[in-house]
């Protein structure tokens, strides 16, 4: 797929995929990382957490993570994509379990009430690195294309990670069904996904016996172009890298975070707004 018909499915669809971007030693230490991480994971937060999954919040606990911001393919790949001044947020382990449930639609952007949300270019991506290979039976990523340009039908079944709807059930709430126009996203392991955090995306049930992990990170594309508002609230959303990481690994990453020094009023997310703001795309 060439440079423009991947900007372009990103800027339709809201997704696109690069294949091959991890090598097998990186991808090797991730694995490692991530077990260690997930196999520490406390049951109650397991529990708190429902069917959204094992979700641990990516804070340099290995040397891999880091190597994995820093990592020159993904860079490349999001000029490739127009966006030359990107910076990395934030990101997590996520795990669907053996033998765990569907994971409800949902959309990653919460600032609805900006001006941003509007922009036919997004303003976060997803970057999706999963460790193995996906297909449905072991829970591959589903997405609704276009969701993220239009209002559909959908966006009234959908919920927030912390709405309730990650203890419902799979099988009969709404907000898990299959969709008209849906599709689905299997990947090898070593594949990048990147995703428009508007556009409404899910996972299938991992029927298998084995773990489903995926790296999930986000990106702010266009980080210069955000107002003051926004630049202060993902500010105010992150934890710096810790004091005890080695200082060859800081300046690894350092180029690569957010940097707003300014005094700002952050914006609000939509669920801290006075009357809950449903997320929805425009028009």
């Amino acid at each position: 797929m060439s440079e423009t018909s991947k900007r372009q499915q990103l800027l339709d669809d809201g997704f696109c995929v690069f294949p091959g971007l991890l090598d097998g030693g990186l991808l090797a230490r991730l694995r490692l990382a991530s077990d260690r991480l997930l196999d520490a994971y406390p049951e109650e937060e397991r529990q708190q957490r429902g069917n959204q999954g094992s979700v641990v919040r990516i804070r340099f606990q290995d040397r891999a993570f880091a190597e994995l911001v820093a990592w020159p393919p993904t860079w490349a790949a999001l000029r490739e994509l127009g966006f030359d001044g990107a910076r990395y947020w934030a990101g997590s382990v996520i795990c669907k379990e053996a033998h765990s449930t569907r994971l409800y639609w949902h959309q990653d952007w919460v600032w609805w009430s900006e001006p941003e949300s509007a922009d036919p270019v997004p303003h976060q991506l997803f970057l999706m690195w999963y460790l193995t290979d996906t297909r449905p039976e072991n829970g591959c990523l589903r997405v609704l294309p276009q969701s993220h340009r239009r209002r559909l039908e959908a966006h009234d079944l959908i919920g927030s990670h912390d709405d309730g709807i990650r203890h419902q059930d799979p099988a009969t709430a709404a907000g898990y069904q299959t969709l008209p126009g849906e599709v689905d996203v299997p990947v090898t392991a070593g594949d990048l996904v990147v995703g428009d955090s508007r556009v409404l995306h899910a996972a299938h049930a991992n029927t298998t016996g084995e773990r489903r992990t995926v790296l999930t990170t986000w990106y702010l594309p266009r980080y210069a172009e955000l107002s003051e508002r926004l630049r202060a609230s993902y500010q105010g959303n992150i934890e710096p890298p810790p004091d005890s990481l080695p200082a060859d690994e800081l300046a690894m990453i350092q180029p690569h975070l957010t940097d707003y020094q300014g005094d700002a009023e952050p914006a609000l997310r939509s669920y801290e707004l006075s009357g809950y703001l449903k997320p929805a795309a425009r028009g």
